[in-house]
């Protein structure tokens, strides 16, 4: 084989890893389309439709936040999911099981809370496997994975299916960082939520503007006022989903795809 065939060949594999890396991080624009999941439940944005949806929350565990949103959500009589930074559990384990001991579900956000696409494949599966051990290591095993930024590269969805994690992102949010006003937060909330609808929401500041979190959280009286009119019932990612729905959903979604 000649040299100038065999750089060719190179730069060919080359293209195509940088492809698996790179660009499957598109599917974050699944939150703005019909589908529920990617086929095989790779990765989920919403729910099977029924009157049910999920209000997620990332970035925590931290001291000032995350106390102040469980308190709003015992008032308003909501359910919720979090996923936490491993770093921030390993820091304040207490603050983590009084998550779970509340009633809530607990999820992980990775150990760090880096973007995906700037790091190797290997690095993405280090920092999904010591998320998952602190979480466990604290006494609350895990089963769903959000990515830092809701980036997903390739090496995000293989290092998941790896370790058991299913990998979620979302279909409303609030985008607490842009604005300090809850109305707007809401709105945006609002606006998307329908049945099976995944909510994104922070309870913590560390990773965005000061004072995020309580946007989102003055926000949540609005969100609760919604889900009641229209009927809907905040409930943790696992209420939302269980395995039936996953299968029943993953089935739709596949056919959904097909007609696209």
């Amino acid at each position: 084989m000649s040299a100038g065939r065999s750089l060719k060949r190179l730069k060919v594999a080359a293209l195509a890893a940088g492809a698996a890396q790179f660009v499957p991080s598109t599917v974050i624009l699944g939150q703005w389309g019909l589908w529920r999941s990617l086929p095989g439940d790779l990765c989920r944005w919403q729910g099977p439709p029924q009157a049910k949806v999920a209000l997620t929350f990332d970035d925590g565990p931290h001291p000032e936040g995350t106390p102040a949103i469980l308190d709003k959500l015992d008032e308003l009589d909501l359910r919720a999911t979090f996923f936490l930074v491993g770093e921030c559990a390993q820091r304040w384990p207490d603050l983590a099981r009084m998550v779970a001991t509340r009633g809530h579900q607990v999820a992980t956000h990775g150990y760090s809370h880096c973007h995906h696409l700037a790091r190797s494949p290997l690095w993405v599966a280090r920092d999904l496997s010591a998320g998952q051990r602190v979480m466990g290591e604290i006494g609350l095993p895990v089963s769903w994975y959000r990515p830092s930024y809701g980036q997903v590269s390739g090496a995000t969805l293989i290092a998941a299916r790896a370790l058991g994690l299913r990998t979620v992102l979302w279909s409303a949010w609030g985008r607490e960082w842009t604005t300090r006003d809850p109305g707007q937060v809401s709105a945006r909330i609002v606006r998307r939520l329908g049945e099976g609808s995944i909510v994104l929401l922070h309870d913590s500041d560390r990773f965005g503007p000061a004072g995020m979190w309580r946007t989102g959280l003055a926000a949540l009286e609005e969100v609760a006022s919604c889900l009641k009119n229209r009927g809907l019932q905040a409930v943790t990612l696992d209420d939302l989903i269980g395995s039936a729905g996953k299968e029943q959903d993953s089935s739709r979604s596949r056919g959904r795809l097909r007609t696209q």
